[in-house]
């Protein structure tokens, strides 16, 4: 006989205690009691904890789906909350402003520029300056030094006749 252990899937751990109970019901019910690891344990008591253990798998399993129902009830409201929180900034934005103070009221903050530190304009110049000498473009007062060279046609003669 197989060793009843918690890891097991839970569906077959409610379909052996409803097995047991029906055996026992069905075989051990004229008994009063039970030996049982070398205890006698009335009849009673053993299909009690049965049954206790059947209605509480049955009962955590009602409340595991009425979780998943609850938490898929509160995504789709927040879902239309946060929908509805964007349309409302647009409204509150055209009416009062990105910046007064109704606006803060809504708990709506105005969009702020985050603006980048020293060594991060360093680099972005010196990525700049390699980009350029890369591609070989030039800002317009390099452009303008830049002068065509036309290139000298010959002399031509004019034919005799």
């Amino acid at each position: 006989m197989e060793a009843v252990t918690k890891n097991q899937n839970k569906d077959t751990i409610i379909n052996r205690i409803r097995l047991a109970i029906a055996g026992v019901q069905k075989y051990l019910s004229g008994s009063s009691t039970l030996v049982l690891d070398g205890k006698s344990v009335p009849t009673a008591t053993v299909l009690a904890t049965l049954t206790g253990a059947t209605t509480a798998i049955d009962g955590a399993t009602t409340a595991e789906k009425a979780f998943h129902d609850a938490v898929a009830a509160q995504d789709a409201a927040v879902a239309a909350a946060l929908a509805l929180l964007v349309e409302l900034k647009t409204l509150v934005v055209h009416q009062f402003g990105q910046k007064g103070a109704a606006t803060a009221d809504f708990g709506f903050a105005a969009a702020t520029r985050k603006t980048p530190d020293a060594a991060t304009k360093a680099a972005a110049v010196e990525k700049r300056a390699a980009t350029r000498a890369a591609r070989g473009t030039k800002g317009p007062r390099a452009k303008q030094a830049i002068k065509g060279q036309v290139p000298a046609t010959p002399a031509t003669t004019p034919a005799k006749s």
